[in-house]
């Protein structure tokens, strides 16, 4: 059978034969009982590189991000997100029906709120108006094309937040791609936000899971609600085990992956017919445009499908492409070659 390379996502990833071996050596016990010694390895493990108390593991980075901001907020507090982040715009509508939050949007550039904006967001004390409760940030942005948001910028963003008393949270999904490009130590990132949460089955290519951290006192909350949102599992060790080979043996592959995102979009750029529908290329995700008249996204997606290059299609004129480590170079060759061969003028 020929080889399929699978652009659609970074969760696409399958576990290394190392993390198969940790989870069958894995020493379990019942994760909702808090005696399962591999998963609180792993709370333990990721807390302490972001510089937080404790942590906690979830099935799924939806699933943490909801929690996080249920855990944070009373129902009917108000909640500001970027208008095109994945927590309001790719999580079901949870931000309402689990956390029953009032929602303020901003749109932003490239993830990032203005500031003079963010400002005037923080509401007055009134009982006519909902409290802030809390501010979100996406670090990377999946939606402008995985971009890296500046340190200085979330500085700014948790030191306007923290004049107002409010608390800051990180959607850190890709977290370890902006990391691989800046080299700041994860701490950094911790010390800029009240939450983060961290997903383990994309750049890291374990098969499930994220992990949320703060300090301890948040952490018990949102373990009640994890519990309500029925995430409590039981020995669940086994799936935790991969999360900390992870970091022993693909946290270093991920600027591979990015610099794979950059060598396709470079090649993208000398085709006719398509054109990158970012500003930039910072990590493992690229948005490329169909120009070419006749063709769009659907068509160009399932003609790349039979040349065995898989991609998404996001509406009528835009194709996603994501890299992982189940991406090689010629894995890249492959899909600019099949681009090539489907676009009119190359």
């Amino acid at each position: 059978m020929n080889r399929v390379a699978d652009f659609r996502s970074d969760t696409v990833t399958v576990p290394t034969t190392r993390m198969l071996e940790a989870m069958a050596a894995a020493e379990v016990g019942d994760d909702v009982f808090g005696d399962d010694p591999t998963v609180n390895r792993l709370e333990e493990t990721f807390a302490q590189l972001c510089g937080k108390e404790a942590g906690l593991f979830l099935p799924s980075g939806t699933m943490a991000n909801q929690v996080a901001v249920a855990a944070h907020i009373v129902p009917g507090e108000e909640v500001i997100v970027e208008t095109n982040s994945h927590v309001f715009q790719f999580e079901g509508g949870g931000l309402a029906r689990v956390a029953g939050a009032h929602v303020h949007t901003i749109l932003g550039e490239r993830g990032m709120y203005p500031l003079p904006e963010l400002a005037r967001a923080f509401r007055p004390p009134s009982i006519h108006m909902p409290r802030t409760g809390l501010v979100c940030v996406e670090q990377t942005h999946l939606y402008s094309g995985g971009s890296i948001l500046p340190i200085e910028y979330l500085q700014e963003v948790h030191g306007m937040a923290t004049h107002h008393g409010v608390a800051v949270h990180i959607d850190g999904a890709r977290l370890f791609n902006a990391q691989a490009e800046t080299g700041l130590d994860f701490s950094a990132y911790g010390d800029v936000c009240e939450t983060m949460s961290m997903s383990l089955c994309k750049g890291l290519s374990c098969p499930v899971g994220s992990v949320l951290v703060g300090d301890g006192g948040f952490i018990e909350i949102a373990r009640r609600v994890r519990k309500w949102l029925g995430g409590g599992m039981r020995q669940v060790g086994y799936l935790a085990a991969c999360g900390l080979v992870a970091l022993d043996e693909t946290l270093g592959l991920i600027s591979e992956d990015n610099a794979r995102c950059r060598r396709l979009s470079l090649a993208a750029l000398g085709l006719e017919g398509i054109k990158m529908a970012q500003e930039t290329v910072d990590t493992n995700i690229l948005f490329l445009e169909i120009t070419a008249p006749g063709l769009d996204a659907p068509m160009v997606v399932a003609e790349l499908s039979d040349h065995g290059v898989l991609a998404l299609a996001l509406g009528p004129r835009l194709i996603r492409f994501v890299t992982h480590r189940g991406i090689t170079d010629a894995d890249v060759d492959h899909a600019v070659s099949a681009l090539q061969r489907l676009l009119p003028d190359n």
